[in-house]
C-alpha cells in the first residue's frame, strides 16, 4: 500500500493524471477503505441509480460505481457531469446540451455517463475506496468524490472525461451549448485525442447537429 501511495504522489500531473492516483494520494484519500473481500451489505448501497435521473433525461445516467463495474467488463470512456442543485448553468447544460437528441445519442453509444451532485450525502465506491460528504451536517459541503476528481478546483458544472482505463483525460468547466460541446465530446469519444491535437481536430471538425 505504501508503494502505491508513493507512486500516486509522483504520478500526479494535472489533466493527464489518473483518477486512481488522485484517490490514493494522501491529500485526496477516501476516508474509508473496504476490506479485500467486502460483504454484500457493505457494497449494496452503491448499486442504485442516481437520484437525479428523471423520465425527461435522454442520457442513460448511471452511478459511478456502476460505470466503473461496466467499464471493467466492457471498456468504454466515462463522462462525469459534476453539478449542484442550485447551479443555473448546470441546469442549462442538462436541459439544452445533454438533452439535445444527437448529443444524448452519441453519449449513450460511446460512453458510460455519470451525473454526480457535488453536494450529495450519498457514499461513492471506487474500487476499494469509499468517498463520503466532507461534512454531512452541512447541506452545502462538497463531496470527497467531487473534490478528488476535480483536484479541489470546484466549479459547476464540471464535465470530466475518463478513458476506458479510468484515467482522467480532461475537465471542462461551465456551460457549453450543443454546438460547442459536440467537438469536445467526439474528440474524446472517438479516441482521436490519441492521434491528433485538439487544435487540429477542432479546425477540421464538421458538425452533424441538426
Amino acid at each position: 500500500m505504501a508503494a502505491l501511495i508513493l507512486v500516486a504522489i509522483v504520478f500526479f500531473a494535472f489533466k493527464r493524471s489518473s483518477l486512481q492516483a488522485s484517490i490514493q494520494s494522501p491529500e485526496h484519500r477516501a476516508s474509508n477503505y473496504l476490506p479485500k473481500d467486502p460483504v454484500p451489505a457493505q457494497i449494496a448501497a452503491f448499486h442504485k441509480s442516481p437520484e437525479t435521473k428523471t423520465g425527461n433525461d435522454l442520457v442513460n445516467w448511471i452511478s459511478f460505481h456502476e460505470a466503473y463495474k461496466q467499464c471493467k467488463v466492457n471498456p468504454r470512456p466515462i463522462i462525469v457531469d459534476v453539478y449542484t442543485t442550485w447551479c443555473g448553468p448546470c441546469k442549462m447544460m442538462s436541459a439544452q446540451t445533454f438533452n439535445q437528441p444527437q448529443i444524448a445519442e452519441y453519449i449513450n453509444k460511446n460512453f458510460y455517463a455519470v451525473k454526480f451532485d457535488a453536494e450529495s450525502k450519498d457514499s461513492v465506491l471506487f474500487d476499494k475506496y469509499v468517498f463520503v460528504s466532507s461534512d454531512a451536517s452541512n447541506p452545502k459541503s462538497p463531496h470527497q468524490f467531487a473534490m478528488s476528481i476535480l483536484d479541489n478546483q470546484l466549479a459547476y458544472p464540471s464535465i470530466v472525461f475518463l478513458n476506458n482505463q479510468i484515467q482522467r483525460l480532461d475537465i471542462i468547466k461551465g456551460f457549453y451549448p450543443p454546438q460547442s460541446f459536440e467537438p469536445i465530446l467526439k474528440y474524446y469519444g472517438s479516441g482521436d485525442y490519441q492521434k491528433t491535437t485538439w487544435e487540429d481536430y477542432k479546425n477540421a471538425f464538421t458538425s452533424e447537429l441538426k
